[in-house]
């Protein structure tokens, strides 16, 4: 019998398998289930330039906890689905979320009653410089 290194044995543990990917949340409404677009910059054969190409992923997850607007890692898996080929990895940079009066939990930034002043009183002081 054969016993392993401790190094060998964590080397094994810490590899991950199979690609992974940095990408945005564009998508929530399936359930478990995540789209997530990944962005790949290559530099064009003839215009020697970058262009920025996009794929969209479908990717389950298990907890609901990702949002539209957040940042994520994803990482390959085995075949969930027709389309669902990966899970989620983690999420890197959240997007802003606040809860409403009724509890309902939104990513965009709440537009207030003093912001709307604010561009109000903004116009009327344009108007006046005009005149």
């Amino acid at each position: 019998m054969s016993f392993r290194s401790t190094t060998v044995l964590l080397n094994a543990a810490v590899r991950t398998t199979g690609q992974s990917f940095l990408g945005e949340v564009v998508g929530t409404a399936m359930q478990r289930t995540i789209k997530v677009r990944v962005a790949r910059v290559k530099i064009h054969p003839k215009v020697q330039k970058p262009v920025t190409y996009h794929k969209n992923f479908l990717v389950h997850d298990a907890e609901e906890k990702c949002v539209i607007g957040d940042w994520v890692r994803i990482d390959s898996c085995q075949k969930l689905s027709k389309r669902k080929n990966f899970t989620l990895g983690e999420i890197v940079t959240p997007a802003a979320r606040y809860y409403d009066d009724d509890g309902k939990l939104h990513t965009q930034r709440k537009v207030s009653v003093a912001d709307v002043d604010k561009v109000a009183i903004q116009r009327e002081a344009q108007e006046l410089f005009k005149a």
